[in-house]
């Protein structure tokens, strides 16, 4: 049996000579990105199951350390140049929080016309940083939480305290941020899926959270690739033995989704979740990823669409606008439309809304 580096190299290959015979084929360049990431810093101080960021990043190319805040803010006037309807930048990590610059770069993006986002596990947030995160103009905050259980989200988290800090955070939010949306974000494991329906619950009747969005489980970050990573032993609290039964508790999201509700998954989407828990190694998509579209930044500035493909360049040495209209990101689109993988950008973080997700 071929190895899996053997049939990427192939598939290199191949990939190759189609591009020489059809060098055009591939998102046209003058569409601007539909999805920003900026993957801010790697630190964090949790120890998450389903995340190893904390620990030294095996993915990251560039190892002359993070930009300085005026490389960010030239790539993020670039950003702006690109657009030409409000683009939502999404800041993410390990804990953007634990960045002391976050909140000038917001004000920043806020200045250039865009939409900010923060992606965060909830724990630095006190009366001090609630105040700063309203004076910035966030315009959202989605905040992880992985059950009303203190003792699950905290397992999961691997720091005890921290479900408390996330419901302190939300009554702080709510006192200090005037019209910040806030989110929460759950992801579906074999040690939380019995709550998931109870969060969901839950959150339906806080007046301080305005949407909940499920995911699903993926391979933990900053881990070499494993096609059947759920198969090992560290990481069976995280992937649910039960096929059967995580596919009926997706199916009452589901029903709860049909109605009036706060989740903001997209009904195609949740049913996709039930295909890959019962068979992760199926493509669960009948059409290409979307994922050309979308544009990220790693914490040492390196440029990428999909993390899973090559670098574009970097925003120390880089302008964000001529990589993006690249014959380099050309072909990274190209490998993209064909990958055939599950991952979690293709399931959880740019399911666009009306891109077609048949199953």
């Amino acid at each position: 049996m071929r190895s899996l580096q053997y049939i990427k190299e192939i598939g290199s290959i191949v990939r190759g000579e189609v591009r020489a015979l059809f060098p055009v084929f591939s998102r046209p360049a003058c569409m601007p990105p539909d999805f920003v990431c900026i993957g801010i810093t790697d630190a964090c101080m949790l120890r998450c199951k389903m995340c190893q960021k904390w620990k030294e990043d095996i993915f990251i190319k560039d190892k002359t350390g993070e930009p300085a805040v005026e490389d960010w803010k030239r790539a993020i006037s670039s950003l702006h140049k690109l657009t030409v309807k409000p683009l939502q930048i999404n800041f993410g990590g390990g804990e953007p929080l634990l960045k002391k610059e976050i909140f000038e770069l917001v004000s920043f993006c806020k200045q250039n016309g865009l939409k900010t986002n923060i992606a965060t596990n909830g724990y630095l947030i006190n009366k001090e940083m609630a105040k700063q995160i309203a004076d910035s103009g966030l315009d959202s905050i989605i905040i992880s939480l992985d059950s009303l259980c203190e003792d699950t989200h905290d397992y999961l988290r691997g720091k005890n305290g921290t479900y408390r800090q996330v419901m302190n955070a939300l009554e702080l939010l709510d006192k200090s941020c005037e019209g910040l949306y806030k989110g929460l974000c759950c992801v579906i494991y074999q040690k939380n899926m019995e709550d998931v329906l109870g969060l969901e619950a839950w959150a339906e009747k806080d007046q301080r959270i305005n949407s909940v969005y499920f995911m699903a489980a993926m391979q933990p970050n900053n881990t070499a690739p494993d096609m059947r990573w759920y198969e090992k032993e560290e990481f069976q609290a995280l992937w649910p033995k039960d096929p059967v039964r995580v596919g009926a508790i997706i199916d009452e999201l589901i029903k709860i989704k049909r109605g009036r509700s706060k989740i903001t998954n997209q009904i195609s989407q949740l049913e996709a979740f039930k295909h890959y828990y019962k068979q992760p190694d199926r493509f669960v998509k009948s059409s290409q990823c979307n994922m050309g579209a979308a544009l990220h930044f790693s914490s040492s500035g390196d440029i990428f669409l999909c993390y899973r493909w090559q670098v574009l360049g970097n925003v120390k040495t880089d302008d964000v606008a001529s990589v993006w209209n690249s014959r380099l990101a050309k072909e990274a689109r190209f490998d993209i439309a064909a990958c055939k993988d599950n991952c979690h950008f293709l399931l959880n973080c740019f399911f666009k809304e009306g891109y077609s997700f048949k199953i």
